[in-house]
């Protein structure tokens, strides 16, 4: 397959390089760049191809192409990036190889809602709180964004959330393994309703979901936006397999699983208010947002429960001025500040119910941010882009009750942190250049510091990495690629390993040394015909790593791929009818520090096809067309039991139907 690979992206190279040869475009076709889609991520309103940095974009239309109404199949399309589901709605977002860190949930990943903070002060994420009928626009930044954003060296998410285009929109679905879906959208003047309520019975024993989500999203004013987002979110644990168990039977959870109800449930509750004033050459944008969320999650060997309330603001200021002919100066300044209290109590787990109680927690976790930035643009297509950012974060957990007797106060402050970032950008007519040079910091996650089992690990030291990127990015007739290459050197990086029990542990891992390329292209053959490719090649080993008396350096970094392709075949008629061919090849990924054990190499078909008759359109989608034994994500470096795999369903479909009022 690698010869294969190989000869894919030699023929797109051939592509990109017979384009850059192609003539200027007329004055007509620069046109063109004006219509890209504009990315706000670095505090400007400009096309992709002016930004000098690796951001992708996903519109409402992308998202929504994809079988079963998922983020995993859209976001999978990006270059670098391997969005995770090990059972259903147990979800895992690596972006370049972040996966190291987080057995379960999203880490080392700053995460925005509609321009509020959804990754709490502590560093995790619950992604799984949003419906995809929350997200209508997606903008990932790749690599370390820390100047503006904060702590995380994976990157940085942001959601949106659009105006409906439709008066009122209704969905039902339903396929395989007992999924079934419903969705309504309705707008009323400035006002918007959404609910969705999800399900699936799973392909595996113990593997079922039901969430529903209801958002309510007014425009109170000229300037101020408010946002109510309630989540009802169970899914229940299978656990992990180890191999003879895998090759026995892929659909039976873990023994114990089902007896004990390993699972997770949550009720949160989100409530945003934003406001945007404009006062000529200097603007503001501010968020003020209070959560809170109950926590039930029987586990194989214990029982957690959690009450969780958390408050934060965000606020931006950009002022703007002109730079010499055709230039500008932008120059923005803000703060970021969560506060969260949670109770916490672990319990036994005798009969799937709570049982005596091992330990009660306190804690509460704080963290701030300053950040600042100067955008200038010359003439001749230069832009210079300079952030600065100050982090500090700080945990403190007040252990009121331990069944071992040994109640305490503990604190953990990390130092305030600086992240800088420095990017030049220099446009070629269609062709843009660009290098950036970013330093990033990551503290422990709550869950890290805090582990499942009660241990508090204060030893637990922050990532700092160093991020050296180069890239290009053009148009050229109906193409528009980029290509970015890129080196990122991670110190005291943490990395996951389970004991006995699996209980998720952590550790320092000494340096990484992660370098990759990362190539898209899309082509407009036709008005109704479209093709999309991407491929990755990522690189990732430990420099130096002794694990357990185990000389690891030199190893690859578990849970990444070393070649990932993505091919895409678009068909939109001018009538009716539309299809979407997808397909994905994963290369083998190793799920051991030693690399003596790897998740298998997938080729993964995906197709939907959608008819529309009058207000109704009829679609229907399958997934995983070859019969590939494959996993969303197993998991790394388990310590006993070898229970590594985390198998996927193979052939399944689902057909639905949407009602759309303009």
């Amino acid at each position: 397959m690698l010869v294969n690979i190989r000869t894919l992206v030699f023929a797109f190279m051939l592509v990109l390089v017979n384009c850059l040869l192609q003539p200027p475009l007329l004055e007509a076709q620069d046109s063109l760049l004006l219509d890209q889609v504009t990315v706000s991520a670095f505090r400007d309103e400009l096309p992709t191809q002016r930004i000098a940095g690796s951001v992708a974009v996903l519109e409402k239309a992308t998202i929504n192409e994809y079988p079963d109404a998922d983020l995993l199949a859209s976001m999978n399309r990006i270059a670098g990036v391997r969005f995770e589901q090990r059972a259903p709605g147990s979800y895992r977002v690596s972006v370049r190889g972040s996966t190291l860190r987080s057995p379960f949930g999203v880490r080392n990943l700053k995460v925005y809602w509609n321009g509020f903070p959804l990754t709490e002060p502590g560093g995790d994420t619950q992604l799984n709180f949003l419906d995809v009928a929350n997200v209508d626009r997606i903008e990932l930044i790749k690599g370390p964004a820390g100047s503006l954003y904060g702590a995380g060296n994976a990157g940085t998410l942001l959601l949106k959330t659009d105006s409906l285009e439709q008066k009122a929109e209704l969905e039902v679905a339903g396929g395989s393994f007992g999924y079934f879906r419903t969705a309504t959208r309705v707008k009323l003047g400035k006002e918007e309703l959404r609910y969705a309520a999800q399900g699936t019975n799973g392909y595996r024993d113990h593997s079922g979901l039901f969430r529903q989500t209801v958002q309510y999203s007014s425009r109170l004013g000229r300037a101020t936006d408010l946002h109510l987002l309630y989540t009802d979110l169970s899914y229940d644990l299978p656990g992990g397999l180890n191999e003879e168990q895998y090759l026995e039977d892929p659909t039976q959870a873990r023994p114990g699983s089902a007896d004990k109800n390993a699972s997770i449930n949550y009720h949160n509750l989100l409530l945003g208010l934003g406001r945007e004033n404009n006062w000529g050459k200097l603007s503001n944008q501010s968020r003020a947002y209070a959560t809170g969320f109950y926590f039930d999650h029987p586990f194989n060997f214990d029982y957690k429960r959690e009450t969780n309330l958390g408050v934060g603001g965000h606020s931006v200021f950009d002022y703007q001025t002109s730079a010499g002919p055709n230039g500008y100066l932008k120059i923005s300044a803000g703060g970021e500040y969560q506060l969260q209290y949670r109770m916490a109590n672990n319990f036994t787990n005798p009969d799937a119910s709570p049982g005596e109680l091992n330990f009660s927690d306190e804690i509460d976790s704080r963290q701030w941010l300053l950040f600042g930035q100067s955008i200038l643009a010359l003439a001749g297509g230069w832009r210079i882009t300079a952030g600065l950012s100050l982090n500090k974060l700080s945990y403190q957990v007040d252990r009121t009750f331990d069944a071992a007797g040994d109640p305490a106060l503990i604190s953990s402050d990390f130092a305030a942190t600086m992240s800088p970032r420095i990017s030049v950008l220099k446009e070629l007519g269609n062709i843009s250049l660009y290098a950036s040079l970013a330093e990033g910091f990551s503290p422990p996650t709550l869950d890290e510091f805090r582990t499942n089992e009660g241990s508090i690990n204060t030893n637990l030291a922050a990532e700092r990495g160093t991020n050296y990127e180069f890239g290009l990015k053009g148009q050229a007739q109906k193409l528009t690629y980029e290509l970015s290459a890129y080196r990122f050197r991670l110190n005291e990086s943490i990395s996951a390993f389970s004991d006995d029990r699996g209980t998720q542990l952590f550790r320092n891992a000494g340096e990484t040394d992660q370098w990759g390329i990362e190539i898209s292209g899309e082509w407009s053959a036709m008005d109704w015909l479209n093709f999309y490719a991407s491929y990755t090649y990522q690189n990732f080993t430990y420099l130096d790593y002794e694990r357990e008396g185990e000389d690891v350096s030199g190893q690859r970094l578990p849970g990444t791929a070393p070649h990932v392709v993505n091919l895409i075949v678009d068909y939109r008629s001018e009538s009716r009818f539309s299809a979407s061919l997808n397909y994905n090849y994963t290369d083998a990924i190793p799920l051991n520090d030693a690399n003596t054990v790897f998740g298998e190499s997938y080729h993964l078909v995906r197709l939907r096809l959608a008819y529309r008759v009058g207000l109704f359109t009829i679609h229907a989608s399958g997934s995983n067309l070859l019969d590939e034994r494959m996993s969303f994500g197993n998991d790394l470096n388990p310590r006993f039991g070898g229970r590594y795999f985390q198998p996927a369903a193979g052939i399944n479909g689902s057909v639905g139907i949407k009602w759309s009022l303009l």
